[in-house]
């Protein structure tokens, strides 16, 4: 995981890993028997960590696409939510269309970056969802692509912020699951059965509430 996305996941003051992936991949791995080992590394770092089999999950707010599954392997999803434009304030960019010929801040492997390109937007990469929102704060990128649930966190931590945010339905719900190596799907199995169990208890309803201030764990 990254480490830097908070709620998702997120360093405490006092340096602890914290964050609602992070709550979920202890509570999974609790249901497995399993003593959990983060790894906290930038966003393009976690899938090449997965080819080398250097990780055995990913939880990063990952999001199945038809490309991804062609070389990877997902557990049950966790989060729905939709997709937002992020811009700055007084921006003409309104529709998922207006990103023709724009700027867009993305992490080049993402499912965001994919969609904003053949929207026709120009890339400018970036490492993670706070360094793209640096981008278009300053003027760097013209807009950002991500998950709505993404950008409400950040704004209850800013709530100053300069930027705005505009729900597009141009790729449907957005949705994360762990993100696995092709070859281990046993591993994703077992994950989903305790996702499943955690659902069933109410645990994980309670740990997106905590830090998203609402339940985005069902459809």
């Amino acid at each position: 995981m990254e480490g830097g996305f908070a709620p998702f996941s997120f360093r405490t003051k006092s340096g602890k890993l914290s964050g609602f992936e992070v709550a979920l991949a202890k509570d999974v791995a609790k249901q497995l028997k399993l003593k959990p080992v983060f790894v906290q590394t930038k966003f393009d770092s976690l899938i090449s960590g997965l080819d080398t089999k250097k990780y055995d999950v990913v939880y990063n707010d990952m999001s199945i696409t038809p490309e991804r599954q062609k070389a990877y392997t997902f557990g049950r999803e966790y989060l729905f939510t939709k997709s937002v434009l992020i811009t700055k304030k007084g921006s003409d960019i309104k529709t998922y269309a207006d990103l023709k010929g724009k700027r867009a801040a993305e992490t080049t492997s993402s499912n965001f970056s994919q969609a904003a390109k053949k929207a026709g937007a120009q890339i400018v990469a970036a490492p993670g969802f706070a360094e793209q929102l640096e981008l278009v704060a300053n003027g760097k990128a013209d807009v950002v692509l991500n998950s709505q649930d993404s950008w409400t966190a950040y704004k209850k931590v800013h709530p100053e912020t300069n930027l705005q945010a505009t729900v597009t339905n141009a790729l449907g719900q957005t949705t994360a699951a762990p993100m696995l190596n092709k070859h281990n799907k046993q591993l994703a199995k077992k994950i989903s059965q305790a996702q499943r169990k955690l659902e069933k208890d109410g645990t994980m309803k309670q740990l997106s509430e905590k830090y998203f201030g609402a339940d985005l764990t069902k459809k």
